[in-house]
């Protein structure tokens, strides 16, 4: 898609690109309203988009403020952040799942003047009204009619379509400065606080002419969205990107509805974190198991991947059932945010279905890398996308003979900078190139590989580099663990000396169908029966990666809404009564009502003493 090189702004999209495709359907969605899925044309969006953005500048004086939105993916989200970055001021997503008290914490370092939310986020917006600005404007996406309380969404864009009829034309001859900061995304905060990272027109029309070379044919297709919008990857690579290629855009009701909005929508594609690839696989696997032909459809499977393998690819109409669950039109699938599973990768591709992997940051708005629709690039998340120069720094690396390094990233989808803090932003932006944080090396394809984050990484005694990704990937395939994080924990607060330590969830599924409720395995037969398991993967790694400390966690990690662990959260928060360990079983052992002091360095030792671990030492 040459044409979208030449994309100067965001506001192209709504004046030229909308203008091509103006009776194609943008959005098919379904909303309390409705039983039945509404279909939305490209013509009626921008006059929404107008509509809006000559209310906010006229009537509510907002040019040149930050606006946020908050709330579930929906047409009139993408109204909102499109109306505000198109003439009116800074738009600021935020994530639909984040608690009172970090909704105001938001607002209130955005410098938010406006708050755009749905009707199902009310109740927290009222809550913490009286600690917001007094000229705070609100303005409900799903309300009837405007009142006190709030202004309504639809009500104020008809008085804004009424005034560009009048001949208003002010907000729609607003002239744009690419370069301006018109975007404030929040980072997820996986191993920090959230940062705010400030974006221009130029950085998402950059990513988004970078996705049309990827994959320039998919302007024809439906894809269906499922992952939050205030977050960058689903946002730019399917809303923005789709509605510049004049493609349809599919929303999904929520993760409960999946299956059922699959059927109705047909999508072509849907963009997908590792988490939910796994919960289609394990649906896939159990609709097999209750047929009673596993065997059977193995045998199937591999014959079809054999004929594939010589340019008969059977696998779509082998598995016509398996398809039709998923709507029957589903060809891709890309996967981002977190490493996949290369033997996942394996299971999926065996029904048909065709995987896209990339690479990006919120800094990069995302997508740095990606593979292609002709290179096979398993393993890796392909090469630097159009625009875009990738390299590693091995500045940092103190292994000679390890070629894993800092990836670095240059192009125009690189961010501005953090918003109010320099300091931060002098720390990842040198020289025109941004520091990501992430370790990562090139295979003798060309295809960059990531192997983890930088502030992740456990460093032994001895200097040793081990990468917690490598072992989470490896303890997540055992049957009995739900997941894992993998961390560096002290012998003792004295000690420089660290050990890895696992802090897993057990997969309840799986102990309900080997145990009858009444005879589920106590605390201390399950912590044998999950270190048992941790061992097997002890006997695949040289003896300084080995796990030598194991913790159970009893509720699930906390997460982000791309279902990443928020690992600094986890280890900051430590709950002892929520973890079963060594001591806290020894102490059940014993009977005692104090828990145990013992050193950490104690079970250290008993456990390096292990005959597992010993046996892997004498390998090297």
């Amino acid at each position: 898609m040459e044409e979208l090189k030449n994309l100067n702004s965001l506001k192209d999209i709504i004046n030229i690109r909308f203008d091509l495709f103006k009776d194609k359907v943008a959005f098919i969605e379904k909303d309390v309203d409705h039983k039945e899925f509404e279909y939305i044309k490209y013509k009626d969006i921008k006059e929404k988009i107008n509509g809006l953005g000559t209310y906010m500048l006229e009537e509510l004086d907002l040019k040149g403020k930050n606006i946020a939105v908050i709330g579930e993916n929906s047409y009139r989200w993408y109204v909102t952040y499109m109306a505000v970055a198109c003439g009116v001021g800074v738009i600021v997503p935020l994530d639909r799942g984040l608690p009172e008290n970090e909704i105001l914490n938001l607002l209130l370092r955005s410098d938010a003047k406006a708050i755009v939310y749905s009707s199902r986020k009310k109740d927290e917006i009222n809550n913490i009204k009286d600690k917001l600005p007094k000229d705070m404007v609100y303005i409900d996406m799903n309300k009837k009619e405007s009142d006190e309380e709030a202004l309504a969404f639809d009500r104020i864009i008809e008085k804004g379509i009424k005034k560009v009829d009048d001949g208003n034309k002010e907000y729609i001859d607003m002239p744009i400065d690419r370069d301006a900061f018109s975007i404030l995304l929040f980072t997820s905060g996986t191993s920090a606080t959230s940062k705010g990272v400030m974006l221009s027109h130029k950085n998402l029309c950059a990513n988004i002419y970078s996705c049309s070379c990827v994959v320039p044919t998919f302007g024809d297709y439906t894809c269906m969205s499922i992952l939050p919008l205030h977050h960058t990857y689903e946002f730019t690579l399917d809303y923005l990107f789709m509605s510049a290629a004049g493609g349809t855009i599919g929303i999904c009701q929520g993760l409960k509805y999946i299956l059922k909005d699959f059927k109705e929508i047909k999508p072509d594609f849907i963009l997908a974190v590792p988490a939910v690839i796994e919960k289609f696989n394990q649906q896939i696997e159990k609709g097999i198991k209750e047929t009673g032909k596993e065997k059977t459809i193995k045998t199937i499977k591999t014959i079809a991947n054999g004929f594939s393998k010589i340019g008969i690819d059977i696998r779509r109409k082998v598995f016509a059932k398996i398809q039709e669950n998923f709507g029957g039109n589903l060809k891709y699938l890309f996967c981002g945010a977190a490493p996949l599973d290369p033997e996942l990768i394996t299971k999926m591709e065996g029904y048909g279905f065709k995987f896209l992997q990339g690479y990006g940051l919120t800094e990069t708005s995302p997508l740095v890398s990606g593979t292609s629709l002709k290179c096979d690039a398993s393993g890796t998340v392909g090469k630097a996308v159009e625009g875009v120069e990738i390299r590693i720094d091995l500045s940092e690396n103190k292994d000679e003979n390890s070629n894993i390094g800092e990836i670095i990233v240059k192009g125009d989808n690189v961010m501005l900078g953090y918003y109010k803090d320099e300091e931060a932003t002098k720390e990842v932006l040198k020289k025109g190139w941004f520091y990501t944080g992430d370790l990562g090396y090139f295979d003798i394809r060309g295809n960059l590989v990531v192997t983890g984050r930088s502030k992740n990484v456990i460093v032994t005694s001895n200097g040793k580099n081990i990468f917690p990704e490598e072992l989470e990937n490896l303890l997540n395939k055992l049957p009995l663990i739900e997941e894992s994080m993998v961390y560096g924990k002290r012998l003792s607060n004295n000690s420089k000396d660290v050990i890895v330590a696992a802090r897993i969830t057990v997969d309840k599924e799986f102990l309900k169908e080997k145990y009858e409720e009444d005879d589920m395995p106590s605390d201390s037969k399950l912590y044998q029966m999950v270190f048992d398991e941790i061992k097997k993967v002890n006997r695949m790694m040289v003896s300084y990666k080995a796990i030598k400390y194991l913790e159970i966690k009893k509720d699930e990690f906390e997460k982000t809404t791309t279902m990443k662990i928020k690992r600094y959260v986890e280890l900051e928060n430590t709950n002892p009564d929520n973890l079963i360990t060594l001591e806290s079983v020894e102490k059940v052992k014993k009977g005692k009502k104090k828990i145990r002091k013992k050193p950490i360095n104690v079970e250290a030792k008993k456990l390096n003493d292990s005959e597992e671990i010993k046996e892997a030492e004498k390998k090297i």
